[in-house]
């Protein structure tokens, strides 16, 4: 008869279990020295070891020829124990007797000692759904129990058990396993059974099991046995989970804000009749995989994926600032939670999708520092390309040397007549820049700050105010010149020719006669013979 490879696989002895070595470590020792304790408390998340290892420690206790604090499996003892035959062995599942009468009943048995082995054994899992009563009934027995008896407690949720309970016994806490850990004893699994897999699907189903080596078993028990090689496909199609490259797509879609784009593939999610609690789910691993690549950088080194695949998510995760790679894992988090209660899951996922491409509001702040990450990465990307940034502290500097290299300010020129005689020259100018008004408007903007500098064989000049030299030099590119050269042309100007210059500053008529009464006022102040003049 077929048996699940969770139960093919439990361990039966110590040597046998994965990871747990504190608790492994500990439990051999009072084995091999006969300290055992009168009572144990097993905690941990399912899947974790509690009941095997109860088991295991119960044959050890009462094992004939223990090996290095395994039990030896050969004898009467153990050979009992593994068939559940032995009347010295009690498991107890509180979860479906859980009242008061049934643990009065077990404890009524306490008083008769072992038949067979050294020690009586009772086993409750689940023990925190016993009610009050019968928590009540099992204390004194449990603080003062025979010196053959021995109680092992396994529970998933430690923190809903009496204070009383948790004083009597030793307590051992099952962490969850690594994705490392289940991967490389699934991998076991697979050789042993005679069937290939990929270092990726085994990958998948350890983090799908979420610390659970039941789960992991269980996910792996429904890909094999179609005799072909287990890969990442079959994981996810018995899994129901979005493949990689539709994770990629969807991420691509979030990262440059295509909101059309990522409905789409909704819809195609939808379609393919996807659970969007486990495509949520999926995603908010794929974030996680992509803030992991953004602080650690390229590298064959990233939890859960390899070679190629650590490549393409470190080139994603330059897409995203770090402030809104948090923005979006947030809000994926959130509607995860939310479509457990949704009349509509897909509406959550729309909706989660909406905002992760919208821009935030400025008047937030968790927005404000997102933009402000952005703006930070688009310079760094700018510094790349070879376009320096100038230091805040340096900039009078620059703008003193930019201004002694400029070419000397342009003044006014007097107007000539256009040469077809048609339009006066400032016409033309004014109607070019109604007509860039509406066709360039990111000319016009600019341009519509420079004041009209005349024009004189051919040439059309504006000329920007001190401090607007950045207009100067924008208007002055080839490409942005030739469009107002165009509107000109066709405006009347007949090839025309424009330039940007800076405008002259205005002569302060009053300059000298203030330096002189300065000059004077030194002077009256200090003494003539201590002012030095140096022209």
């Amino acid at each position: 008869m077929y048996q699940a490879l969770y139960r093919v696989w439990r361990p039966k002895t110590f040597s046998d279990m994965v990871g747990q070595e504190a608790i492994v470590r500990t439990l051999r020792n009072q084995v091999m020295t006969g300290r055992v304790a009168h009572a144990y408390l097993f905690c941990g998340s399912r899947g974790t070891g509690k009941t095997s290892a109860a088991r295991i420690l119960t044959r050890a206790i009462n094992c004939l020829n223990p090996q290095n604090g395994d039990p030896c499996g050969e004898c009467e003892s153990c050979k009992t124990i593994e068939n559940d035959a032995s009347f010295d062995v009690y498991e107890m599942d509180a979860a479906s007797n859980s009242r008061v009468e049934e643990i009065r009943e077990l404890l009524e048995k306490v008083d008769y000692p072992p038949q067979f082995g050294k020690y009586k054994v009772y086993i409750i899992d689940e023990v925190h759904m016993l009610s009050n009563a019968a928590f009540n009934a099992l204390l004194k027995t449990l603080e003062e129990p025979p010196e053959y008896m021995v109680f092992i407690l396994a529970t998933t949720e430690p923190q809903k058990l009496p204070s009383t309970i948790l004083s009597r016994c030793q307590r051992y806490d099952f962490g969850r396993y690594s994705e490392e850990q289940i991967a490389g004893h699934l991998d076991k699994v697979v050789t042993q059974s005679g069937e290939t897999a990929e270092p990726e699907a085994l990958a998948l189903i350890a983090r799908a099991a979420e610390g659970g080596m039941r789960d992991a078993l269980s996910i792996l028990d429904m890909c094999m046995g179609s005799g072909e090689k287990i890969t990442e496909e079959h994981v996810r199609a018995a899994l129901g989970t979005a493949d990689r490259a539709f994770l990629f797509s969807f991420g691509d879609a979030l990262a440059h804000r295509e909101s059309a784009e990522a409905l789409r593939l909704i819809e195609e999610l939808m379609r393919g009749g996807r659970d969007v609690q486990v495509f949520l789910k999926d995603l908010s691993a794929h974030l996680r995989l992509l803030m992991a690549a953004l602080l650690c950088g390229p590298g064959d080194n990233l939890p859960g994926a390899s070679g190629e695949n650590a490549a393409r998510y470190a080139q994603q995760a330059k897409a995203f600032s770090q402030q809104r790679l948090l923005r979006v894992l947030d809000l994926c988090m959130h509607a995860e939670a939310d479509t457990r209660w949704a009349a509509s899951a897909r509406s959550v996922l729309e909706i989660f999708a909406l905002r992760a491409c919208e821009q935030p509001e400025e008047q937030d702040y968790e927005a404000l520092l997102e933009r402000v990450a952005e703006l930070e990465q688009r310079l760094a990307e700018l510094e790349t390309s070879g376009v320096r940034m100038i230091p805040a502290a340096d900039a009078p500097k620059e703008e003193a040397k930019a201004k002694k290299s400029a070419a000397p300010a342009a003044r006014p020129v007097p107007d000539t007549p256009v040469p077809d005689g048609s339009k006066l020259p400032k016409d033309v100018w004014n109607d070019a820049l109604k007509y860039l008004k509406k066709a360039e408007p990111a000319i016009y903007g600019p341009l519509s700050r420079a004041r009209y500098g005349g024009y004189q064989d051919g040439e059309y000049k504006a000329l920007f105010a001190p401090g607007e030299e950045i207009f100067q030099t924008m208007l002055s590119a080839p490409e942005r010149k030739a469009k107002i050269e165009n509107a000109l042309n066709q405006c009347g100007g007949l090839n025309a020719r424009f330039t940007a210059a800076p405008q002259a500053a205005p002569v302060d008529p009053q300059k000298d006669k203030r330096q002189e009464e300065s000059l004077n006022g030194l002077i009256d102040m200090f003494g003539r013979d201590k002012v030095q003049i140096d022209e």
